[in-house]
């Protein structure tokens, strides 16, 4: 599972072109009549004619596009009851308008599905009949669900990155229709969107300690726009640790440790200059590193410069996209709790920092207080840079 600030790594398009569309198709068939008490079929008493089923979309029964609606017709008698499965059996729900059908969610593309019916004759004989149909082949954006593993830290949102930004925000309110969490202990949450492009769902506040999350992603055939749609459904639970929280005072240079709203441990630390301040703000704990090479060419500061540095770092935990991480920073223990003198780093000593690695989990809120220009949603796990009210602004459905 990937934990760094890669995106076209971990999205791709998969799939074909949009199979060609082809006319209506309409499938009858003969009815299968429910046998009687003696065992004959019931519908050879009636002189009724057998009803016949008839199925159409705007693309054809051959390449139906995931999100068409189905017209369903009987002939020569009443439906009753509608069924629509997949090739495995599962019964998907949708809603009857007249003879039109139209399915709660989209479709897989490239699937078949079978219509099932109940239809009763002139005579109100029973009969069961049924016809399939098969979705095209389109092409398909595989969104990427991150951080999907267990004992999480409390600030971790539910987090959903896709490639590239959605500007149709009819788009991005159906997606948020088909994405549900469950959370235990139940907890008031909410869906919202950062720069369009990442959909995070977080309670009002932290998690509680050792909740879980169960979350249902029914992705799969919703259009993206331009002839594109969402490759498929993802399920999975997370789980979330103990609370945890540490604050750093960008200018008093220390940094309490919190779990479960006590203070275990007090660092002293040396934040970021003027020239190059930390950011404030609240921050999530997004990787964990033993060591790394901290290199300023990677943010346009050649190494070899006077404000250059290509340093090894050992024990890394990152809050920033842009490069700022909490770390051991042996060099700087005497500026440590009085100066500082970071590149925006919380630079701490290597005992400290050997033991926030062993502490921390990933997921783990830091607030940074005491000045510094403000940490910006897109550049990190955003959602707690706004209060309760600001965030459910951030849903495509208000």
């Amino acid at each position: 599972m990937p934990l760094h600030h890669d995106v076209t790594s971990r999205i791709t398009r998969r799939g074909a072109l949009t199979a060609a569309a082809v006319g209506l198709g309409t499938v009858g068939l003969a009815a299968c009549a429910k046998a009687g008490a003696d065992g004959e079929a019931a519908g050879a008493a009636s002189s009724a004619a057998v009803p016949s089923l008839s199925i159409t979309t705007a693309h054809g029964l051959d390449a139906v596009l995931p999100q068409d609606p189905i017209t369903v017709t009987v002939a020569d008698g009443s439906l009753t009851t509608i069924s629509v499965a997949d090739a495995e059996g599962t019964v998907y729900s949708g809603k009857m308008d007249g003879q039109v059908w139209t399915c709660d969610r989209a479709f897989w593309p490239s699937n078949t599905y079978t219509v099932s019916v109940e239809a009763a004759d002139n005579d109100g004989t029973a009969h069961t009949l049924s016809a399939q149909f098969t979705t095209a082949q389109v092409e398909t954006v595989v969104y990427s669900p991150v951080y999907m593993q267990q004992g999480l830290g409390v600030g971790m949102p539910v987090y959903v990155q896709f490639n590239s930004p959605i500007a149709d925000q009819a788009v991005l309110a159906e997606i948020e229709r088909h994405a549900t969490v469950t959370t235990t202990p139940e907890q008031v949450g909410s869906w919202g969107w950062v720069e369009n492009r990442i959909l995070m769902w977080r309670p009002q506040e932290y998690w509680q300690a050792g909740s879980t999350a169960d979350v249902k992603l029914a992705f799969a055939g919703l259009s993206v726009g331009e002839g594109l749609y969402l490759a498929d459904d993802t399920n999975y639970s997370i789980s979330f640790g103990d609370n945890h929280l540490l604050i750093c005072d960008n200018s008093g240079q220390h940094m309490g440790v919190y779990k479960n709203g006590a203070l275990v441990k007090d660092c002293l630390v040396s934040t970021g200059t003027a020239s190059h301040p930390t950011l404030s703000g609240t921050k999530v704990i997004m990787e964990k590193l033993d060591n790394m090479i901290m290199d300023s060419s990677t943010y346009g500061v050649a190494a070899d410069s006077a404000e250059g540095y290509r340093t090894p770092v050992d024990d890394c935990q990152r809050v920033t996209w842009s490069g700022e991480f909490i770390h051991s920073a042996p060099w700087s223990v005497a500026q440590q709790g009085n100066t500082p003198s970071s590149h925006g780093c919380v630079n701490v000593n290597p005992t400290d920092a050997q033991w926030l690695m062993e502490f921390t989990q990933v997921g783990d809120p830091v607030q940074f207080v005491g000045g510094g220009p403000a940490f910006e949603a897109g550049d990190g796990v955003g959602c707690w840079v706004y209060d309760w009210a600001s965030w459910q602004q951030q849903s495509a459905l208000v």
